[in-house]
């Protein structure tokens, strides 16, 4: 029963995969090509977001083709050196959207809670350190993922979850998990505020002009994180705590959560930038010029 479940989230994962790959690519085309998404500074971390999400849905296509092509019924025996180099993209797109997150959170708090020092503030630099620390943390989580694994066959298991070792799915998960309480906190009080700035007739048309925008779009990518990738996040480290390892159970889940956030994401940046990527037509006006009669009377 348990490899039918992986067979049928490998397939999952497969359409997602193109689906994702798609979208995320629109978007980088998109950015390639629009100047005015170039020129915004605030969509520097949601653009990095989504190149990983982009990396992912392409470089994961061999690990979750291998595991569907090969896949048996009775005995699933995966080649644990391939597994473990084919799946590698999925620790280091996991960590970098989490810490991606957050970052995202923290800026929409001081954009709410701290106008006027969110505006002299430089977003460039903002994005970059959040950037520097994703990727810090992400060769970190590949450093431990090589040096604490032995590669080893693990029999009737179609993930990498089972193929690392406890020690580092531990640290995945916990790591993760204290990541996605930061996001949650941070999301919840971006909500409150929110909710408080809704109810202030006087301040509503301010509010709009200043963050509408942002907050759309920032509001949007976080609940869409919560949902598919830090709620899980959370319940995974809680059930690797309590000695139950849930790969076991459904196969790649980590790689489906990341893939279904990141179809959501990339729907929301489009619609949320929709202006930008597909302005409307601007009319010409046609002055036309009243040519005033000649008086042809001489007298």
């Amino acid at each position: 029963m348990s490899n039918d479940i992986s067979l049928g989230v490998d397939i999952f994962i497969l359409t997602l995969e193109l689906i994702c790959s798609s979208i995320n690519g629109c978007i980088l085309f998109f950015f390639i090509s629009k100047q005015g998404l170039r020129n915004n500074k605030h969509i520097k971390l949601l653009i990095f977001l989504s190149v990983g999400d982009f990396l992912l849905a392409i470089c994961e296509i061999p690990y979750i083709s291998y595991m569907v092509i090969n896949w048996r019924e009775t005995i699933i025996d995966y080649d644990p050196l391939y597994i473990m180099v084919t799946a590698q993209p999925l620790p280091l797109q996991l960590k970098i959207s989490a810490t991606v997150t957050v970052g995202i959170a923290l800026s929409r708090n001081i954009a709410l809670f701290f106008p006027a020092f969110y505006r002299r503030m430089d977003q460039e630099l903002h994005s970059n350190a959040v950037i520097a620390a994703a990727l810090i943390f992400a060769i970190f989580d590949d450093f431990l993922y090589w040096y604490t694994t032995t590669i080893e066959h693990h029999i009737n298991c179609g993930t990498i979850g089972c193929f690392v070792s406890d020690q580092f799915r531990y640290y995945w998960g916990i790591s993760n998990m204290v990541l996605g309480f930061i996001a949650v906190f941070l999301s919840i009080t971006i909500f409150w505020k929110l909710n408080l700035v809704s109810k202030d007739r006087d301040s509503i048309q301010q509010a709009s002009c200043k963050y509408a925008k942002a907050n759309r779009i920032s509001t949007g990518i976080l609940v869409s994180s919560l949902l598919f990738l830090t709620i899980p996040s959370i319940g995974v480290g809680i059930v690797e705590l309590s000695g139950f390892s849930i790969f076991k159970l459904v196969g790649p889940f980590y790689s489906a959560c990341l893939l279904v956030s990141g179809c959501c994401n990339g729907i929301i940046f489009i619609t949320g930038n929709w202006d930008s990527i597909h302005p409307k037509p601007t009319t010409s006006s046609i002055l036309v010029t009243r040519i005033a009669p000649i008086d042809s009377g001489h007298s």
